[in-house]
Order: structure tokens, then C-alpha cells, then sequence
């Protein structure tokens, strides 16, 4: 009769197997969660940013600190982001890890040097930045070492001339590499845990507005003056136009000399051609105002078109009005 029952009980069992009907499953062996380690940034001090390079030199302290004494993160961490590795100076304020109240262990380091980070000059002189720093662990991968975001801070004296900061803040990402670096014992690699430290910075709008585009309307409005002159005055009117023309040539270059080179058309480069545009729309007037006034010494008097044609401060004015409507857009449209 028992051997029936065991029969019948290894029937049922099989039974579930095949018709799923949710018998409880052999335990799975659950991803390891690595060691969580406190990663901690004071930023001291931002000494320069280089657009055209990319780059930003930081003065900054971190720490570490975790229960773990079979790992020293210290001892481990690097910068993924260096620019110029030769330029970077780390010091350790302690020689060994120090004991914390709570039985973990606290290590802390001040470094300096360059990073690099993408800045984005799209919307120039109006665009805000982030200064970029990344933090990995270069021998542990995050089933052994996980980072948690301890504290972030920044010198609330730190100055850097042309911007204002905002508040700094930390991320933790798990980072995979699609390779595992030629390591035949390993070819199956791991995330690695990395923190991101993000500094946002941003230029002051009525910096930008005196700076940059002040110069613009003063050159133009120059321009614009060729035609409230009498057509009589040729030279003179011509002698404006063109002047304004070089000047504003030269602006550009100067104002591009600290922006990288970039594959599409920054705010201020789409006013410079607004710009160019108005000059030579002021140009085509003078010359087409000059030639009426020669025809109509000749044939007569002009008409109406040929009157307005000639100038004066009422097409100064309409001219200017419409540049400054299309650079509103033009700020605008790439503003939002």
C-alpha cells in the first residue's frame, strides 16, 4: 500500500512539473550587492574653464568610507575623466585608513588637476554648462564595491570671472563595458560603480547682452546712419557701410577665438548673419539710391518707390526695427 503512495506522490509531482501549476522552484542564486563604500566631495576651488579645449582645472577633497576591512577604495579609485594626466597632484591627509565611531573605516585624499567634459555652445553667450567629474573603482566591479552618495559641497567663496554656480550634486550609475579588456579569466565582465559629481555653472544674462551683443547694435546703428544721409554724400555713405562691415568682421573673429570648433551653427553665429544681412540690404540701398538720383537728374523726378529708395530716417528706422525682430527670434527659438 506505501509503495502505491510514493507512486502516487511522485505522479502528482511530475504532473505540476509539466502543467506549471506553481510548485515552489530550488532556490536561485541572487546577484551579489556589493560593499556599499561613502564617497564624499568638497569642491575647493574651480581655477579655469577653456572652452575651446574642453577642459576645467578643479581643486577638490574626497573621501571614502566603509565597513569592509578587507577593501581600501583609496587605494583604488581613479578619475575617469583627466585631462593631461602628468598635471594631476593627489595627496592623502592620512597614511592609513582611520577608524570611525561607527567601526568603519574613513580615508580621505585632496586632489588637482585638469578634467575633461563636452561643453555644449549652442546657445553661446546665453548657455550653461556642467562641469563633469567621473569616479571608478579600478579594481573592483559593483558585485564587490558599490558606491552611495555620502555628501557633495562646494566652497562657498569659490569665484570663476564670466560665470555664477548653482549647486553641485553626486549621481551612482553601474557602468558596463562592452568588453572585458582582453581578460581570457574573465570574459563575462561586470559593471563597474561609478560616481558622477556634476558642478552647473552659467554665464550672467546681462553679461552676455553688454559683451556680446552691445557691440552689434552699436555697429549696425552706424551702418543704419548711411541712410539717413543725403544721397548727395556718397562717399560718405558708402565710406559707413563698409566700415561697419569690417568692424563687424572683425568682432566675429575675436568673439570666436575662445569657442571650440563645432559642427553646427552656434545662436551667435546665426546674429552675425542676420547681421551681415542687414548691412547688405543697407549697401543694395545706397547704391540703388545713388543711381536714381543719377537717372532722375537726368529723366526727372523720381517716384514714390525711388523717393524711399533714397533714404532718410524713416528707412533707418523700419530697417533697424526688422533686424532686431529677426535676432528676437533668432534667440528665441534657439532659447527654447
Amino acid at each position: 500500500m506505501s509503495g502505491m503512495l510514493k507512486l502516487a506522490r511522485r505522479f502528482v509531482v511530475l504532473a505540476a512539473i509539466a502543467f506549471g501549476l506553481g510548485l515552489p522552484a530550488s532556490p536561485q542564486a541572487s546577484p551579489v550587492a556589493g560593499t556599499p563604500v561613502s564617497i564624499g566631495v568638497y569642491i575647493n576651488d574651480i581655477q579655469a574653464i577653456d572652452l575651446r579645449t574642453h577642459t576645467f582645472v578643479a581643486d577638490l577633497y574626497i573621501w571614502f568610507r566603509d565597513a569592509d576591512p578587507t577593501i581600501t577604495p583609496g587605494a583604488s579609485f581613479e578619475f575617469m575623466n583627466v585631462a593631461a594626466p602628468d598635471d594631476h597632484v593627489r595627496t592623502a591627509l592620512y597614511d592609513a585608513p582611520q577608524p570611525q565611531p561607527d567601526g568603519s573605516s574613513y580615508e580621505l585624499f585632496r586632489h588637482h588637476g585638469p578634467f575633461a567634459t563636452k561643453f555644449s555652445v549652442r546657445t553661446y553667450p546665453f548657455d550653461n554648462q556642467e562641469l563633469m567629474i567621473e569616479i571608478e573603482d579600478q579594481d573592483y566591479t559593483a558585485d564587490r564595491l558599490r558606491y552611495v552618495v555620502d555628501e557633495v559641497s562646494i566652497n562657498p567663496s569659490v569665484q570663476l570671472p564670466g560665470y555664477s554656480f548653482g549647486e553641485p550634486g553626486m549621481r551612482i550609475i553601474s557602468k558596463a563595458y562592452p568588453t572585458a579588456f582582453g581578460d581570457l579569466a574573465n570574459p563575462a565582465a561586470l559593471p563597474y560603480s561609478r560616481a558622477i559629481i556634476s558642478i552647473p555653472i552659467r554665464r550672467p544674462l546681462l553679461s552676455g547682452v553688454i559683451k556680446t551683443f552691445l557691440p552689434i547694435l552699436i555697429i549696425l546703428l552706424v551702418a543704419a546712419a548711411a541712410l539717413v544721409l543725403d544721397p548727395a554724400h556718397v562717399d560718405a555713405r558708402i565710406g559707413l557701410s563698409i566700415t561697419a562691415l569690417l568692424t563687424l568682421v572683425a568682432l566675429q573673429l575675436s568673439a570666436g577665438g575662445g569657442l571650440p570648433e563645432v559642427g553646427y551653427l552656434l545662436m551667435l553665429d546665426q546674429v552675425y548673419l542676420a547681421s551681415y544681412a542687414f548691412i547688405l540690404l543697407v549697401v543694395s540701398l545706397l547704391v540703388r539710391s545713388t543711381r536714381v538720383d543719377d537717372v532722375g537728374l537726368v529723366r526727372g523726378a523720381p517716384g514714390a518707390l525711388e523717393r524711399l529708395a533714397r533714404g532718410g530716417p524713416a528707412l533707418a528706422y523700419l530697417t533697424t526695427l526688422a533686424y532686431l525682430i529677426v535676432v528676437g527670434l533668432i534667440i528665441i527659438l534657439n532659447l527654447t
